[in-house]
């Protein structure tokens, strides 16, 4: 505006105009009833709206599928957090009963042929070598009538359950849980199923569990 001198004096002529318009047109009062008329036609173009929106095809899809997936979910229980319970309740029994392991060892050398003779798999995992965690032996278990190889771990005061049997019935998904104050991770691979069981801190049982995988994919089994 300040190098158009033609700008300024259209600037000062609009100001003007609004300046007189203000200062001389008539006012009036709208009708009460306008505002609501008004109202009812915007209610009614935004309900047009929301229906055309509602009758593309794929909205049906989706819905079809919150549906599906819901049905799912209540028809079909998870399958971790079930069998997840049952391992709590062995590991809790093994607590009371003083029952850790039956065999106290974490020599390879021992503990594979003590597998070999009473299960059908030899379970494939070493002593997790992390800081802090002992390898204090194995013993048998069942859970939901399979047998299943049990290693315990010592960290401080804690007791760590590891569970594991083969994928025979299905990979068993990954998941974490908090049952009956407990702890548990899950997850499985073509090798085994897993459940560790534990009151760790959340944070320190899937640090524990990481690494427990990274020495499985690694290949360091019994």
């Amino acid at each position: 505006m300040s190098g158009c001198p033609e700008c300024r004096s259209l600037m000062e002529e609009r100001r003007e105009f609004q300046s007189f318009f203000r200062s001389n047109a008539p006012v009036h009062t709208a009708p009460p009833q306008l505002r609501t008329d008004v109202l009812a036609i915007v209610r009614r173009e935004r309900l047009r709206s929301e229906l055309r929106f509602l009758r593309q095809p794929w909205i049906y899809a989706a819905a079809a599928l919150v549906v599906i997936l819901a049905t799912i979910t209540i028809l079909v229980p998870d399958n971790a957090k079930e069998v997840s319970g049952q391992a709590v309740a062995r590991h809790t029994q093994s607590l009371s009963a003083s029952r850790l392991v039956d065999i106290a060892s974490s020599d390879e050398q021992v503990l594979q042929p003590w597998f070999a003779a009473r299960l059908h798999f030899t379970p494939p995992l070493a002593g997790l070598q992390a800081p802090g965690y002992i390898l204090t032996g194995g013993r048998t278990d069942v859970i939901q009538n399979r047998q299943v190889a049990t290693l315990v771990y010592r960290h401080g005061e804690n007791i760590v359950t590891l569970f594991c049997w083969p994928p025979n019935d299905g990979l068993l998904s990954k998941g974490d849980y908090l049952i009956r104050g407990y702890n548990v991770c899950t997850w499985g691979n073509t090798t085994c199923n897993y459940i560790v069981v534990s009151k760790l801190d959340k944070h320190e049982l899937v640090a524990f569990v990481d690494s427990l995988r990274a020495r499985a994919e690694s290949g360091s089994y019994f």
